[in-house]
């Protein structure tokens, strides 16, 4: 029925045309190439920092956004899935570096990325990914600030937040300034949320059968320190940061019942895990250098521990990870043209954990071309990697070639296409190949397969892009033959208690679609801004039978209503259908309504100072909400109704 009113409501945005204006481009410089992200014919999307919900998990704050999903574990942790592929298939960067945590070696590991003060997140689906120095199978999704700054700030700001949520607080302080014509930035911010409330009848207590209202170990207490001192110069750029994370979040699916009243006394035998992380980024450019007209270069080193403390024992995990890259500008007049060099390292000891102390190397070379000044758009993209990962008494090596190839034109001044085409390999993970051991998050004994081969993903795709009276119409079909697709497969068998999980591989065909339609409206002295949006992927194993944990189709209707007083409302509505296409491994998940709302307010006293105040309410239906896409989905339900305020004080130097 609903699928039925969706389909309806888009053709209702299509023949009714009113007068509109285009909402401002958004500008902001690609990570890659020159052109602007407004220009970009790739399936991506730019989320701004006012859109962000800093009390929300990356994953949570994605996945209304077309072939995004969540699979979550609890609000503390929430891995962003692209197209249904999950882990080291959709890889996160923070400004254009790969992110090191722990949850490269496991998703139940919170991601080392701080929300505050971030500029916007890039969001890039599928193969044209390969064009990035980050790309891989599933897309990149890139975290960009500006705490190191190629140019000098023209932003200077002094901000205090505050904002608080159902059963939680947090604050943060930022400081951007250009003083002798240095970049200084500097911001400190925690959060401290409890238990979450989850709707009736969502779950039940195992001992007494009864039904929860709050979800047991759902809390998460977070600090993350931030410097960053650039030098912005004719002749480039150089630039340092230091970033510290501490924070503690609770096991929910280990979840055992605590007396009330005893909370902070008995917190040694609660399920929870303490992570802490230290960054040192050094960043630079040379704009005028034999040979080249620009180099770009990096450095970071990384080091993250966590500590879980579960009902059988604690466990500790470390990942020391050292990377770096070189960024060559080839440009001519014909041809932008990037040759790049990566090299990481990480070293990863562990104490207690179902993964071994492993090593894993990565060196890879790209380079890429894109025509330029014609009317047509030829773009090639070619990476050659040799990868390792060793264990006390085990290892894997290979070498692989990656490469993309993309066409974009112009059909009239409203149409546009782009074909794009990759065939990207994977070496396997740590865990995917030497996994030996009780994974509490999972409750499975699961293992590795130190004889699985790299995963070989050919993906096509074919972008539209259609304006019709002040109406964008854009769709994405897509099509991913990928030859030994690695998952965790559970056996009829347990050990020790739990169930046995094998990483396994089958080849595999996932396929799908992405379609929007968007238009600006004037409603007296205000933008009403309507976004109607479907995604829907199928994936089967060579045998037939389904890729497990694959995210349901989602249909999205979006509104943003903005006026000449500085008054901003919104609405997201989003109809997940149910996942009946499923492996034998799982249990179905029914659909659901998600309905956020908000409102924001910003007042300016003079041209130096201002107060934003933001209202927001988050599932305020109060439905029952699973991810299909988590491993623990049946039992750790979405948090419940929750609202919150926001306020933002800012001073303009």
């Amino acid at each position: 029925m609903f699928k039925n009113i969706f389909i309806v409501s888009l053709l209702f945005v299509c023949i009714n045309v009113v007068s509109a204006e285009e909402l401002s481009d958004i500008s902001v410089t690609s990570s890659e190439f020159t052109n602007s992200i407004s220009e970009s014919k790739y399936p991506l999307h730019i989320m701004q920092n006012e859109e962000i919900n800093v009390n929300k998990s990356i994953g949570d704050n994605l996945k209304g956004l077309s072939g995004l999903s969540n699979a979550d574990y609890g609000a503390a942790v929430g891995q962003p899935v692209i197209r249904g592929l999950t882990g080291n298939r959709t890889r996160l960067l923070s400004n254009n570096i790969p992110v090191n945590d722990l949850s490269n070696l496991s998703g139940d590991h919170i991601n080392n990325i701080d929300l505050n003060n971030i500029s916007h997140i890039e969001i890039l689906r599928g193969p044209s990914s390969i064009f990035n120095r980050g790309g891989t199978s599933g897309g990149i999704i890139n975290v960009i600030t500006d705490i190191i700054s190629e140019n000098k700030y023209d932003n200077e700001v002094i901000k205090l937040d505050y904002t608080t949520v159902n059963n939680g607080y947090g604050h943060n302080f930022l400081f951007k300034k250009n003083y002798l014509n240095a970049n200084i930035f500097f911001s400190i911010n925690n959060k401290h949320m409890d238990n979450y409330n989850i709707p009736n009848g969502s779950l039940l207590s195992e001992e007494t059968g009864l039904e929860l209202s709050t979800l047991a170990n759902s809390d998460h207490k977070n600090q993350n320190t931030s410097f960053g001192l650039s030098f912005p110069r004719e002749w480039g750029y150089f630039g340092f940061s230091f970033e510290n994370t501490d924070g503690v979040y609770g096991l929910p699916y280990h979840a055992e019942e605590e007396e009330e009243g005893h909370h902070e006394e008995e917190e040694e035998h609660r399920l929870f895990t303490k992570t802490e992380t230290e960054t040192y980024t050094l960043k630079g450019k040379f704009n005028t250098v034999p040979l080249f007209n620009s180099i770009d270069y990096s450095f970071r080193n990384s080091n993250s521990f966590l500590k879980e403390h579960e009902e059988d024992g604690a466990a500790s995990l470390d990942s020391n990870r050292t990377s770096f890259d070189f960024n060559f500008n080839l440009d001519d007049e014909l041809y932008e043209k990037r040759f790049l060099l990566q090299y990481g390292h990480t070293k990863s000891p562990m104490t207690g954990a179902y993964l071994p102390s492993s090593e894993a190397y990565e060196r890879s070379v790209s380079y890429f071309v894109r025509t330029k000044n014609r009317p047509y758009e030829v773009d090639f993209a070619g990476r050659y990697e040799s990868n390792s990962r060793d264990s006390d008494n085990q290892r894997y090596g290979d070498t692989s070639l990656s490469f993309g190839t993309s066409f974009a034109a112009n059909l009239g001044e409203s149409f546009m296409y782009n074909m794009n085409y990759a065939h990207i390999s994977r070496s396997p993970s740590v865990a995917e190949l030497f996994a030996n051991g009780v994974h509490g998050a999972t409750s499975r004994y699961e293992r590795g397969n130190n004889r699985i081969s790299r995963e070989v993903s050919r993906n096509i795709e074919l972008d539209l892009e259609y304006n019709f009276n002040d109406i964008d119409v854009n769709l994405n079909l897509y099509r991913n033959n990928i030859n030994n697709f690695i998952y965790l497969k559970d056996e009829s068998t347990t050990t020790s208690g739990k169930t046995d999980a094998t990483w396994s591989q089958k080849g595999a065909v996932m396929q799908g679609y992405e379609i929007s339609m968007s238009s600006s409206y004037i409603i007296g002295n205000a933008d009403l801004l309507v976004t109607l949006s479907r995604d829907d992927i199928s994936g089967v194993f060579d045998d037939n039978t389904y890729i497990p944990r694959l995210s349901p189709a989602k249909n999205t209707l979006s509104l943003k209503y903005e006026n000449n007083k500085s008054d901003t409302y919104y609405a997201d509505l989003i109809y997940t259908e149910s996942q009946g296409d499923m492996s034998s491994i799982e249990t179905k998940t029914n659909s659901h309504l998600d309905l956020d709302i908000g409102y924001s307010k910003k007042i300016t006293y003079d041209s130096n100072k201002d107060l934003v105040f933001n209202l927001y309410g988050n599932n305020i239906l109060n439905k029952t909400i699973r991810n299909h896409s988590s491993l623990i989905k049946d039992h750790v339900p979405v948090q419940g109704a929750n609202y919150g305020i926001d306020v933002s004080v800012r001073y303009n130097f």
